[in-house]
């Protein structure tokens, strides 16, 4: 063996690295049950474009079913990713739909967005998916303008009319 091969012969743990399961699980209340979370991968953004840009495609009942089981699956567990899954799908579930878990997923992604943002910055990078924050008002736009009430027409002349009669 040459000399570059031996001293790059090592071994590295990554499973001991970081991860985002070693983070705090929160929970979520949906449709009055309360479900475990954890904290989803940075990608999650990435896979949400993907399935964003595959909806027009998704033409199918088990096609919207994947994207939902994908979904739940950044945040949820298998058999909450079910049991969800069957209460969005069920006609009997009102509050519970694809909507209703996007946003819920969404803000779940935004509790941890702390423990995301300090993974990149130890790693001396930033966060691809942090929306500013200290954004300032656009300087652009005009007020809005004020609805003034219309005035009420008037059967009495200017007096400047009044006087060209005399």
């Amino acid at each position: 063996m040459n000399d570059v091969a031996e001293a790059l012969d090592f071994y590295i743990d990554a499973d001991d690295a970081y991860t985002p399961a070693k983070l705090p699980q929160g929970a979520v209340k949906m449709g009055g049950e309360k479900y475990p979370v954890r904290c989803p991968k940075d990608s999650l953004p990435i896979l949400l474009g993907r399935i964003e840009s595959r909806a027009p495609e998704i033409k199918s009942a088990e096609g919207y079913e994947d994207v939902i089981r994908q979904i739940c699956a950044a945040v949820f567990t298998s058999e909450d990713t079910e049991k969800i899954i069957e209460r969005i799908i069920s006609p009997y579930e009102e509050k519970l739909s694809i909507a209703f878990l996007l946003d819920t997923v969404r803000r779940v992604y935004e509790k941890y967005g702390p423990y995301l943002d300090q993974a990149y910055e130890e790693l001396g990078l930033e966060n691809p998916t942090k929306q500013p924050t200290d954004r300032k008002a656009p300087t652009s736009k005009r007020a809005a303008a004020k609805k003034v009430p219309a005035k009420k027409a008037s059967s009495r002349k200017p007096a400047a009319a009044r006087a060209a009669r005399a």
